[in-house]
């Protein structure tokens, strides 16, 4: 699973140490303590900020500059095997020094660091040691065009789903009154992007998780979209929460669980550390939500509404076949399976009867 987002990666960093300390501390359920995991905080009264290994004793002139700091972190970061380390170290240095993004790092290769930048770039360096995702590190990430929040350890949209949005809205009427649902909203990224470039649609997104509703809420807010789109707590098992419970919808879609849990250990410690494991855990198939929402699907969207779904590369054919035999029941037809930009098929689009 991809974690940097390969299309727009603009980092505006608007918050210091002391709110990354306070937002990654957060906990839920499953989670402890995630600051702990990574880093020492510098943010608490009286403390005092880490030693630098760039420190004035034990550093010439050219470790000072931003480029003798992203060389020496580059180095570090291959040393250790840490994922994608040039973007690592330059999404950093872009935050700390409030650039308006990566790009701009190679403007500024000669620019001088004081103490204060060096400890900051060495405390979140740290905490991409230890392999929390960059994302998390500097607080905020772009999904095509909307920068949006990022707090573990909710789920990190990916490159693939970008693609689904642009799948979708290259089949969607944008100027049409629309009323679409989003199950598993995370971020708020797919329900977000989805009503900014059809405005004349409005949207329900529900999750299990109250720190993505929050989070989905705050991002809806930041952007100007909160308006548009109505948020529920509510983990799918067979059926919408009672408040929506009635409503006919022109589209659902889901990024859902997917990964069968047989195979979570399994994955990148920057996934099943940090983020929340109940976005990705799919059962003992993969396809235990999958199947879920096409129940919800079969009975909540309207006649000829669509259901976007992003699955696991093998899943297209089992669910084509599943809904060969039971789609006629449900009312569901299969229509198509589209490939990522990897070459693997990631999506699929089905039909209400």
């Amino acid at each position: 699973m991809m974690l940097l987002s390969s299309s727009s990666t603009r980092v505006a960093a608007r918050m210091g140490v002391k709110m990354l300390a306070r937002g990654i501390g957060q906990t839920d359920h499953h989670h402890r303590p995630l600051l702990q995991l990574c880093c020492t905080s510098s943010s608490s009264a009286g403390s005092t900020a880490p030693t630098s290994l760039f420190s004035a004793t034990n550093t010439t002139t050219t470790t000072t500059t931003v480029r003798g700091t992203q060389e020496r972190w580059m180095q570090r970061f291959e040393s250790e095997s840490i994922p994608e380390p040039e973007t690592s170290i330059v999404n950093i240095i872009a935050h700390v020094l409030d650039l308006s993004g990566p790009g701009e790092v190679g403007n500024h290769q000669n620019s001088a660091l004081n103490e204060a930048q060096m400890a900051k770039i060495e405390q979140l360096c740290q905490c991409r040691l230890a392999r929390m995702p960059i994302q998390y590190i500097v607080r905020e990430w772009d999904f095509r065009d909307l920068t949006l929040k990022m707090v573990p350890p909710v789920f990190i949209p990916r490159p693939e789903t970008e693609e689904l949005v642009e799948l979708i809205l290259q089949q969607m009427d944008t100027q049409r009154e629309t009323l679409f649902l989003e199950i598993g909203c995370g971020t708020g990224a797919i329900s977000l992007s989805l009503l900014k470039h059809a405005p004349k649609s409005s949207a329900i997104a529900i999750d299990q998780s109250r720190y993505a509703c929050e989070l989905t809420r705050e991002n809806a807010e930041t952007v100007g979209l909160h308006e548009r789109l109505r948020i529920f707590k509510h983990k799918v098992v067979d059926d919408l929460p009672a408040v929506v419970g009635g409503q006919q919808f022109d589209m659902i879609v889901s990024n859902p669980p997917y990964v069968p849990s047989v195979l979570i250990p399994t994955l990148d410690p920057e996934v099943k550390i940090y983020e929340d494991l109940r976005a990705l855990d799919g059962g003992n198939d993969g396809l235990t939500v999958i199947k879920a929402i096409l129940r919800i699907a079969g009975r909540h969207l309207a006649k000829d509404g669509v259901l976007w779904l992003e699955v696991d590369s093998t899943h297209p054919p089992i669910i084509e076949e599943f809904l060969s035999k039971h789609g006629e029941l449900m009312g569901l037809r299969f229509l198509a399976s589209y490939k990522d930009l990897f070459q693997k098929d990631r999506f699929v689009e089905i039909a209400k009867l």
